[in-house]
């Protein structure tokens, strides 16, 4: 039996003879019908070759506005399947304009269908959202399978892009009767591949191995130039939910090649994040170079931005590539909310938060449990189990990770030693060392600030009595915070739509921002804060004093000061976390012997 590759290309074949002897007759008419069949031949994202150009010779003379309208709307569709949108919007333009005039449902919904392919971009996302509700408008007294089918996945699209989980039910649904009702592969190809990701989204790994192998059967059975790309794209997925080394590396090798061969960058961007999860760090790193070496700003704004800025941004924080998460933030925050799906939505890559959270996480940013909360609350949504599971479970040990020796411990003279093996620097004595060290030494325990203020040198035993100063918000405004935190967590359960993402972006922001001043306002249990209290004046002194100590580590050492940030945590309690990603041997105590030191490692991750 012939390969998929072999029927899309005998397929395009025939397209291009049918077209070569339409024109050959110099029947417009003619002409026009056969080009209108030639983008179905494009692979997604691939060069266009002479399609373009063969639509357009058709385009410029058609005798009819119905004919001009349907070719101006493919002439935008060839355009932005071989990668480049910004031509496809005056043609989309021009047939959504020459289609409202016709009012022929037909060439309404090509027309929309056109419009929607042009504005795929991050940007456009509400136009998006708009012109999906037309076409399905338009599309829903029409019997052709095709455009109805095209109408359920722009919105099954749209429905993942904003989390709107009963959305997303409802299309799939819509896919499965279509399926039904025609018979037709192509229609089941649709409806068994998305239903495969949605089972990959919500853990259900049995149903989605049985869809994976039916959307490849029925792959086969079709000439969809796309079949390839979609096979490929749930088995990278499915490979990533079962941690199956060897698929990873297969996958990785596979998408590295196309994207290569083909000059897509989403797709290499994707191979880099492959390849990191199939422990191969520097085959990662080699494309992340290549990739965004000259800096994410010259990612396209596309259909694919999001999918390759945060593939990108998702390899740099686990290779800690600090100057590629500075741009990753900066160009993913106006994102937050929207999930990350590749072309077409076969997979589902996360939600920008996630990145965002892993992004300030490895820079050492405060910001970064918010975007995990945030993130979290997303995933716990649409029943994305294995993110969510992934976003909270602990890291295992990296693979490449190796422990290190780090000292930080008095010299002998009131001074510090710190730094790596014997990469070591000497620092004054700072009371801030005094502390981290403390929090070192137990691992995991939480430290009250008093207690560990008390515990510095020149400070045991000491505790200062409270003073009466005030409150730090008085009871009124504590009480009023915490009413209207119950009525935004009231209006968030009872939203009966997730359409507006930007209103409930608002009450999230606004809920964090309330819960940030009772924070600050109450210590341990609740109760109020005073401004003069020992408990506040200890907090405020250890943050202070820990910080400052960070700051002269981080002249000498940006990675150590950087792990510190990250793992000891300071409040009214304190503690330090470990990461089992980045494993460190802590000597805390001056060596008796040079011997004690151990080896120097090499770097720290």
């Amino acid at each position: 039996m012939d390969s998929a590759a072999q029927r899309v290309a005998a397929a395009r074949a025939a397209l291009l003879e049918a077209y070569y002897r339409a024109r050959d007759t110099g029947d417009a008419d003619l002409m026009a019908a056969a080009a209108l069949d030639l983008p179905s031949s494009q692979r997604f994202g691939t060069h266009p070759g002479h399609v373009p150009a063969l639509i357009h010779e058709a385009y410029a003379v058609a005798g009819t506005p119905v004919s001009r309208c349907r070719l101006a709307a493919a002439l935008a569709r060839a355009w932005v399947y071989g990668g480049d949108a910004q031509r496809a919007v005056t043609f989309a333009r021009e047939a959504v304009a020459l289609a409202d005039g016709l009012g022929e449902p037909e060439v309404v919904a090509e027309a929309l269908d056109a419009a929607l392919v042009a504005h795929w971009g991050p940007d456009d996302f509400t136009e998006r959202l708009a012109l999906s509700a037309r076409l399905a408008d338009a599309a829903a007294h029409l019997t052709d399978p095709g455009q109805r089918s095209t109408a359920h996945l722009w919105r099954l699209t749209t429905a993942w892009e904003c989390l709107d989980v009963v959305s997303v039910q409802r299309q799939l649904r819509a896919l499965d009767l279509l399926a039904e009702e025609s018979g037709a592969p192509r229609d089941a190809f649709f409806a068994a591949s998305r239903r495969a990701m949605h089972a990959l989204v919500t853990g259900d790994i049995e149903a989605a191995d049985h869809l994976i192998a039916v959307t490849d059967e029925l792959g086969r059975r079709t000439a969809e130039p796309d079949v390839e790309a979609v096979t490929h794209s749930l088995a990278a997925a499915r490979a990533l939910r079962a941690d199956d080394i060897a698929s990873l590396r297969e996958e990785a090798a596979a998408f590295a090649a196309f994207g290569a061969a083909e000059g897509v960058p989403s797709v290499s961007a994707e191979a880099a994040r492959l390849w990191l999860a199939a422990e191969e760090p520097d085959r990662a790193l080699e494309l992340l170079n290549q990739l965004a070496g000259a800096g994410l700003d010259t990612v396209a704004r596309d259909v694919d931005f999001l999918l390759t800025v945060t593939s990108l941004v998702g390899v740099a924080a686990e290779l800690h590539v600090d100057d590629i998460l500075g741009d990753g933030v900066r160009l993913l925050e106006p994102f937050a909310g929207r999930a990350v799906l590749n072309a077409g939505a076969v997979t589902f890559h996360g939600v920008v938060d996630d990145y965002l959270h892993r992004a300030e996480q490895a820079l050492g940013r405060p910001g970064a449990t918010a975007w995990r909360h945030r993130a979290a609350t997303s995933y716990q949504r649409i029943g994305a189990t294995w993110w969510q599971e992934r976003l909270v479970a602990v890291r295992p040990p990296s693979a490449t990770a190796r422990p290190l020796t780090v000292h930080l411990h008095q010299d002998g003279n009131r001074g510090w030693v710190v730094g790596r093996g014997d990469a070591t620097v000497g620092l004054p004595d700072l009371k801030g060392l005094h502390y981290v060290r403390e929090l070192l030494r137990h691992p995991g325990v939480e430290r009250s600030a008093l207690a560990l203020s008390a515990a510095a040198p020149g400070h045991a035993g000491t505790v200062v009595a409270d003073s009466e100063t005030g409150e730090v918000i008085d009871r009124q405004a504590l009480a009023a915070y915490r009413q209207r935190l119950r009525e935004i967590d009231a209006e968030l359960d009872t939203a009966g739509s997730w359409n507006d993402q930007a209103g409930l972006d608002r009450l999230r922001l606004e809920r964090e921002a309330l819960l940030a001043e009772v924070r600050a306002a109450t210590g341990l249990g609740g109760r109020r804060r005073r401004f003069g209290s020992t408990e506040e004046r200890a907090r405020v002194a250890v943050r202070k004093a820990i910080a400052a100590a960070l700051d002269r580590v981080q002249q000498h050492d940006a990675a150590l000061a950087r792990l510190l940030r990250d793992t000891v945590h300071t409040g009214a309690s304190c503690h330090y976390d470990p990461d089992p990603a980045r494993p460190v041997t802590w000597l805390l105590d001056p060596p008796t012997t040079d011997s004690a030191t151990g080896p120097a490692p090499e770097s720290l991750p």
